[in-house]
């Protein structure tokens, strides 16, 4: 299944900020993996996924701040090695079933099992009962997540830039071309 561009970025949007905690640096995921991209409509979301993983560990995650997410379970999932916050942030807030969490993260199955059950075990122990809540809320905060606007003007912004550069480039070279024949032409 391709996805569009603008999928592609919420996408990638969500994922990142539900790990980093952080929606700046989340746009900066974006930037790193979406724009990044030759063609979009060869990457599969499992994929996407995965480097959105990967860039994500460049990062110190931080609490995420949202209406929908209590402050304590934002905290310790923040808290928790970057594996086991992964496998479940992406089975209990982005809904990936076992085997596509495990393709996200290029682990095995078994691997992604151990991870899942060492965050649950770490956010029982941190939240005691509030823990069964942590993924409906996690999962309406994702929900909730839309690309930011400033992230779409810069992107213009910056798209308009190219396009004046080519321009300029083109100019130049035409001018170039000019001089060379107005040169090699007897006269």
């Amino acid at each position: 299944m391709t996805l569009s561009r603008k999928a592609c970025e919420r996408r990638v949007y969500r994922l990142a900020t539900l790990l980093t905690g952080d929606p700046i640096a989340a746009t900066r995921v974006i930037e790193a993996v979406v724009d990044a991209q030759p063609d979009l409509r060869r990457l599969d979301s499992a994929r996407l996924d995965r480097l959105t993983v990967l860039r994500c560990r460049e990062i110190e995650p931080g609490r995420l701040v949202h209406d929908a997410v209590p402050a304590a379970a934002a905290e310790a999932l923040a808290g928790l090695p970057a594996q086991p916050r992964e496998a479940w942030v992406l089975t209990n807030a982005c809904g990936l079933s076992l085997r596509e969490t495990a393709r996200s993260m290029d682990c095995s199955i078994t691997a992604t099992t151990r991870h899942l059950e060492h965050a649950r075990r770490a956010l029982a122990e941190t939240l005691g009962n509030a823990a069964e809540d942590a993924p409906a809320a996690f999962r309406a905060c994702s929900a909730s997540l839309g690309v930011p606007d400033f992230y779409r003007r810069r992107r213009a912004r910056r798209l308009q830039r190219r396009r004046i550069l080519a321009l300029v480039g083109l100019l130049a070279l035409i001018l170039a071309l000019l001089w060379l024949v107005d040169a090699v032409s007897p006269g």
